[in-house]
């Protein structure tokens, strides 16, 4: 294994114990600004990472775009850099009816499919791809109690094919438990129990793969009002934990 990241060159102690992590370079930035003093302490290969403050506590942005292989480099690098505890904030796709727009997930573990880059660890094992139980429900009860939005804990999947996805494929998954669909948690929660580390996911729900009158994904500018009430609740959260 790398001792030292080549993809983030952060100096370090420019990381944060605590790190949000997000698949859009935009969305990192506006998180960022949430936060006090933030620093932009890594540009390089376009997996920006933000370090400031909330309420005392130190925390982290970073970027770690879209799927399994690029996500894994980030949360890996995050790791060799000091980061203890992770959350994704994304957005997700719903899988079943009672799911609408702006309804949040917060994932209770992460299906993904046999062509995973996760099985590359592994020879005959489907790992499970589970949060830090303690954190998925305490951030759970912590949203359900401050935010006005339906909140759902359930198992999501992750998927690399995003242009596979459709209403037949959404059906057969729904009919497994699995409520959403999206395409990094397995990978967080898998290499956060390799690197002994805790994670969990809150994901916003951006469209519809049942509901057809929700299945268009909206412009950022949607989804970062969404995000404009629920970043101070995730940040908070944090803070205390």
């Amino acid at each position: 294994m790398y001792r030292r990241p080549i993809h983030i060159k952060a100096e370090p102690g420019k990381v944060a114990e605590k790190v949000i992590v997000v698949g859009d370079p935009d969305r990192t930035t506006f998180i960022a600004s949430f936060l006090k003093n933030a620093e932009k302490v890594n540009t390089h290969r376009g997996f920006l990472v933000y370090t400031g403050e909330h309420e005392g506590t130190k925390i982290s942005v970073a970027c770690h775009g879209v799927g399994a292989p690029s996500a894994a480099i980030v949360f890996e690098e995050l790791v060799m850099l000091g980061a203890r505890t992770m959350i994704r904030l994304g957005t997700t796709g719903a899988l079943i009816p009672d799911l609408h727009r702006g309804d949040i997930v917060i994932p209770s573990g992460a299906a993904y499919f046999q062509t995973s880059p996760i099985l590359q660890l592994t020879e005959n094992v489907i790992v499970p791809a589970v949060p830090d139980i303690e954190l998925t429900y305490d951030l759970y009860r912590y949203v359900r109690e401050r935010s006005k939005r339906n909140v759902v804990l359930g198992n999501v999947i992750s998927n690399d094919m995003f242009y596979m996805e459709s209403p037949d494929l959404a059906k057969k998954l729904s009919r497994l438990g699995i409520i959403s669909i999206e395409m990094e948690c397995a990978t967080l929660f898998t290499i956060s129990r390799l690197r002994n580390i805790r994670s969990c996911a809150l994901l916003l729900v951006s469209n519809s793969l049942v509901n057809p009158e929700e299945s268009e994904i909206p412009h950022s500018g949607v989804i970062n009002e969404y995000y404009s009430e629920i970043i101070p609740v995730v940040l908070d959260f944090l803070a205390k934990t």
